[in-house]
């Protein structure tokens, strides 16, 4: 078939389109920041994907409707995929999912997995055996999927401005928990150790555990083990006491599946993480630079603590994602944030949303400042980077899931 992407530079669309090629198909794909979108584009396709971020109006997707093209949403032409493969693994959690799904596929490297992850450049086309998808929650799109394990990393109250309340939220996990031929979750969830089904993590419920931990620069070791039984001990290459529960998923899914645990934690070693989760940019004005996706109050906390087990001083320059998110979540993102030594705010980045409360980042500084800690309000992302060389820490992370990667160039390319 011939098929067009409408959104195509997403991470998650820009690997459907690799892999539909793959399969034999003929791609195009249009974006907003790219070619443009044209009724043009959609012409002579026999399919059009489209993300949930396209509008109705949209003129690709009104022309498609206006020829008679058939159109499908991203989760659903995902979960169309995913039937193509043998078995079907799938990952969700409200944070982790993207280096907990791309370090499943490195333990699995002995299976040749096709890997979809919601990252750039950690996807991979492999055989047609094994399909690891990341599964999101937004806007229920993984229900779509019906995997043969479905894997759960965590439940946290997030997308408020799909999820109005938190029963909602953890109802749509448990759908997916249904879903699920075989369930995997992180026991150590408040919510998900009420569920009887497989379970990994550090407590002794657990029937996949992390046992004689330890750690040496941020870097964690341990043994893994099922059922009180040793299997094998994996040193983990990324930082992080967050990256361990990553990793046990991993290794969980590789036994569930007959890969022995030697040679899991063997390519785990090698696992190189993913863009944007505690990246490593280079030093520059004196300073030790990383960027990070997160945006909600745990993966905020997680990676300022990863950062704290490397370097005594931390700046984080913040993106807020959306207004929605932030009017919800202001207080626990503000507590997240004190933990850092310096803490400069930029911008909410609106994504999907319009400003029609007044929603700003002054909420969570205004918190911070309750909380007995000073943050500064940066007007914008040059004025974010800016500020940020005038700190006196060790390092700075720019964080935040929106367009923060603009302020770090900007940091780092201006003497």
């Amino acid at each position: 078939m011939k098929i067009h992407f409408i959104g195509c530079r997403g991470a998650s669309m820009s690997a459907l389109m690799n892999l539909s090629e793959s399969l034999g198909h003929v791609v195009s794909g249009s974006d907003r920041d790219l070619i443009g979108h044209d009724p043009k584009n959609v012409i002579g396709a026999d399919l059009v994907v489209y993300t949930n971020a396209v509008k109705n109006d949209n003129c690709e997707l009104s022309e498609a409707k206006k020829l008679g093209i058939k159109t499908v949403e991203r989760a659903k032409f995902l979960a169309e995929l995913s039937h193509l493969y043998d078995k079907c693994v799938a990952v969700a959690g409200c944070h982790g999912k993207s280096t907990a799904t791309a370090m499943t596929g490195a333990a699995l490297t002995s299976l040749y997995p096709t890997v979809h992850v919601g990252a750039s450049g950690a996807s991979k086309i492999g055989g047609k055996d094994i399909f690891i998808t990341e599964a999101c929650e937004y806007n229920k799109s993984f229900h779509f999927l019906s995997p043969d394990i479905g894997v759960v990393l965590n439940v946290a109250y997030d997308h408020p401005d799909f999820y109005k309340t938190e029963r909602a939220l953890k109802n749509a996990y448990l759908k997916f928990i249904k879903n699920s031929a075989a369930s995997l979750v992180n026991g150590d969830d408040l919510f998900l150790k009420k569920i009887d089904c497989l379970n990994f993590g550090l407590n002794e419920n657990n029937y996949y555990r992390a046992e004689n931990i330890s750690n040496k620069g941020g870097l964690y070791s341990f043994d893994f083990t099922a059922d009180g039984k040793t299997l094998t001990r994996v040193r983990l290459p990324v930082h992080g006491r967050h990256n361990m529960y990553n990793a046990l998923a991993a290794l969980s899914v590789s036994h569930m599946l007959g890969v022995e645990a030697d040679k899991a934690a063997s390519e785990i070693e090698r696992f190189k993480g993913i863009a944007r989760r505690f990246e490593l940019l280079g030093t520059f004005h004196g300073k030790v630079v990383y960027s990070d996706y997160a945006h909600h109050p745990d993966e905020i906390k997680a990676t300022i603590s990863a950062a704290h087990e490397i370097h005594k001083t931390v700046t984080v320059v913040f993106q807020p994602h959306t207004y929605s998110r932030t009017a919800a979540l202001f207080k626990e993102e503000a507590a997240a944030l004190i933990g850092a030594e310096s803490v400069i705010l930029a911008p909410i980045f609106a994504a999907r949303e319009m400003n029609t409360d007044g929603i700003s980042s002054d909420l969570i500084a205004d918190e911070m400042f309750m909380l007995g800690k000073r943050a500064e309000c940066a007007l914008s992302l040059e004025d974010a980077a800016e500020s940020a060389r005038l700190t006196n820490d060790e390092a700075v992370i720019f964080m935040g899931a929106g367009d923060i990667t603009e302020a770090a160039d900007k940091f780092m390319t201006k003497n």
